[in-house]
């Protein structure tokens, strides 16, 4: 059985790959979340937008904000996010919280 500094090692390795995949590539932050569908949707849009077959105006930004906010409550309300992640979400870091590290 792994120890459990192995495993909170684990879990920082992962975390750190993917903020560099996402420092990288800027358009996973866009994208991430826990439905497939409207991550795609959201892809394609911007996409579209950066080729310049769509126009940003307000109609696009609207539309990739109402997809945005499906997305986000996606993954708010996804029965693979535990309970702990879920009341994260819930009340937001302050300064007055500490870290143990």
């Amino acid at each position: 059985m792994p120890k459990r500094g192995s495993d909170l090692d684990f879990f920082r390795q992962g975390a750190s790959l993917s903020q560099q995949l996402a420092d990288q590539d800027g358009i996973y932050t866009k994208l991430a979340g826990s439905d497939p569908e409207l991550s795609k949707a959201i892809g394609i849009i911007l996409v579209l937008i950066d080729k310049k077959i769509l126009k940003e105006d307000e109609t696009t930004k609207l539309l990739l904000a109402i997809l945005d906010v499906q997305r986000k409550a996606a993954f708010a309300t996804s029965e693979k996010v535990n309970e702990i992640t879920k009341m994260g979400l819930q009340m937001p870091r302050s300064d007055a919280v500490y870290y143990d590290e």
